[in-house]
């Protein structure tokens, strides 16, 4: 059987929708509860409401995590917004194996010419 949900007081959640403002504008979305525990380190300002609430002694980023993500959704941003670099690097990986391809293929028809 599934543990109750623990309740945030109100002061957790308004800290957590001003996280997930503040993110979404900056598009720095935290993607793992280890990436909202380090943006929250760096937060003191949204870190003290927080841990008055409870956060590190009644509950974790991991517990915060699915709060954060509705309340990243609510300010009109996803995951997808947290990380156009790595969007770039799967671009660029895909272009650099659509390149080995041709380069064997290419090798591959001279050779049997």
């Amino acid at each position: 059987m599934r543990p109750p949900r623990y309740h945030f007081p109100d002061e957790v959640r308004s800290a957590t929708r001003e996280m997930a403002a503040r993110t979404v504008r900056a598009g720095t979305v935290a993607v793992t509860p280890e990436e909202l525990d380090a943006w929250i380190q760096q937060a003191p300002d949204l870190r003290e409401p927080l841990e008055r609430g409870g956060y590190t002694t009644e509950f974790t980023s991991g517990d915060l995590f699915p709060l954060y993500e509705v309340m990243v959704q609510q300010a009109g941003g996803s995951a997808a917004t947290a990380a156009p670099s790595r969007t770039l690097w799967s671009a660029g990986r895909l272009a650099a194996a659509a390149l080995v391809i041709a380069v064997v293929v290419v090798a591959l028809v001279l050779t049997l010419r």
